[in-house]
Order: C-alpha cells, then structure tokens, then sequence
C-alpha cells in the first residue's frame, strides 16, 4: 500500500515512551503510513532505538534540544504526503484510530482532525476532544477531566492539540509551520488561530482514541510550563487577535494576563524561592519586548491574508 500519510513523531530521549507509540503504530488497522522520528537533540541514542523496534521509519536528529516546535517543523517538512499527523512519543492509539482519522480528513470537510483523547492511566477520564479558545485568548482542552461515560461534546472545535492530530499538508502551504519563537505551549494553538483567520477548518472523530500520559517530558519543571503559558499568550493574542476583538475583549484579555501571571509566580516561588521567581518575570517581560517588532510583523501578514469577519471569529470563539 503506497502511503498518503506521514506520521511525525517529535522525541527528546524517553525510549519507554516512544516504544509504547510505535508499537501501538504497527497495530493500526490502516497502514497506508511512513513514520518520521525527530530527535530533538537526545542524550539517549533514540537512532539505534527505532532501527531496532521500528526499522521501517526514517529519523531525522536535531543536533540540538530546540522545543516541540522546531522538532515538529522538521517533521512537516520531511513529509511529501497528502496528509500529516503530529503525535507526541508519549501518545498511544487504539487499533483503528488512524483508519478513523484518514477517512474523516479524506472523505469530510474539515482541513484538521483530532481524536478523542483519554488519560493513558486513567482511561475512563477525558483529556481533549479538541481546543477551544476563550475570548480572552485562553486555549483550552475541551472536555479535559470529564468521566468519558458522561461527555458528549457538542462544541465545534477552534482548533486541534498538535499532540495527536491530522493535517491537510496544503494548509501549511499557505499559514506556514508552527511558530518556532514559541518552542513550546500554545505554538498549536497559533497555529490553529492562523489556520482559522485563513478560512481553514477543523473537527473531531470522537471514535478515534487516544491515550495520553501528559507532561511527561516536564520532569518537574512546572515553572517552565508556566512561564511558556505566560509568555505565549503575548504573542498569541498580539498576532492574531484583530484590533476591533482586541478592544471589545479587553476586560478578559486582561484578567488573562493577571492569572497567567499569577500562576507563572507562584509555580517559580514554590520551585525556585522568591528572588528568582521575580528575576524569571524580569528576564521573560525583557524577552517579550525583544519579540514584539517580530509579532507585529507577523500581524500585519496574517491580519492582511485573513478571510473571515470579526463576527465570523467571534462565533467560533468560546465566550467568557
């Protein structure tokens, strides 16, 4: 079967992890797919790894640790099929996930598509069912921690998480890659936001499962989560969001900024003591103002190419 389909899996060491993927990927029902592993600069030696558990994927080693984003790029760029799939090492899939998958992206309307995704130790437990984005600018997991028994999502989607999720590949053609300024947190929901303005789509195939262990690659640096958060939703809000929601969301916009700054405080506190949480604020609020010729730039572009009206945006928004 020739395949229509690349599979880019980004990795940084975790061969436990990566395992358990690609073993659930040579159980797929369907597979009319290559696999590509990026190795985002690992100490472990994740090449000879999949020679031996996978030889039939292709790796490309990154020399260095650069984020999600830049390991995910490198993926999208490697890929000359119809169709992409981004899956984090640390997601599993059940049997039919990516039949479901392909046939829906294939065959239906929709320029993105995403599982259903639960916790891998807590399977009766929702993680997403696709992203939301709040008025304010908040990215969300719709569904995340509702018993599966008693979630039936109604809500069409913003967008998809990039941890398990496929793609039309003519749609980075015209939006571009993810952002690499972000390395990681929010880069997919930039990227969704872009796709949307675009007049791109997305939906999700609930009958499509996967599971996922979740933060595996934090290993206790929640603060670090908390400062990508904090700092990319700058630059998520500055890029996309036109000018006319910027002013009529501005209270939520607001509030936003307030507990993402809050909680990116408090986790560095609690990690690292109170002189270095505020040295870290320091530093990022220092890194933002460096990036902002760079984001408005990238406004520009995207708010010119854009298709939809603020109102159209505005009713794909979840309202606060």
């Amino acid at each position: 079967m020739d395949a229509d389909t690349t599979i880019v899996i980004p990795t940084y060491n975790r061969r436990d992890l990566l395992g358990a993927c690609l073993d659930s990927l040579k159980a797929q029902s369907y597979q009319g797919f290559e696999v590509v592993i990026v190795d985002d600069g690992s100490s472990e030696d994740i090449q000879r790894f999949v020679a031996e558990a996978y030889p039939e994927a292709d790796v490309v080693r990154l020399p260095r640790n650069g984020g999600f984003a830049g390991a995910a790029n490198a993926g999208l760029k490697h890929a000359k099929t119809p169709y992409v799939m981004l899956l984090n090492n640390d997601m599993t899939l059940e049997p039919d996930a990516i039949e479901r998958l392909h046939t829906a992206i294939k065959s239906g309307t929709a320029d993105m598509v995403a599982p259903l995704v639960l916790w891998r130790d807590h399977p009766g437990v929702v993680y997403s069912c696709g992203d939301l984005i709040r008025t304010s600018g908040r990215p969300e997991a719709i569904g995340f921690r509702a018993p599966r028994e008693q979630f039936a999502s109604t809500v069409e989607p913003f967008g998809v998480s990039a941890g398990a999720a496929m793609y039309k590949r003519t749609m980075f053609g015209e939006i571009g890659y993810l952002d690499e300024r972000f390395v990681a947190y929010f880069e997919d929901s930039d990227l969704c936001f872009r796709a949307r303005l675009a007049g791109f789509t997305a939906a999700v195939v609930p009958d499509a499962v996967a599971y996922h262990v979740g933060s595996a690659s934090l290993e206790g640096r929640l603060w670090w989560r908390s400062r990508q958060c904090f700092r990319n939703h700058t630059l998520l809000i500055m890029k996309n969001m036109p000018l006319g929601l910027l002013v009529r969301y501005a209270p939520e916009i607001g509030r936003e900024r307030m507990h993402q700054l809050q909680s990116f405080v408090n986790a560095a506190r609690a990690e690292l003591g109170g002189w270095r949480a505020i040295q870290l604020v320091a530093l990022t609020a220092l890194d933002l103002l460096v990036q902002l010729p760079y984001a408005w730039r990238q406004r520009l572009r995207i708010q010119r190419s854009r298709k939809i009206t603020n109102d159209q945006l505005h009713a794909l928004l979840t309202h606060e």
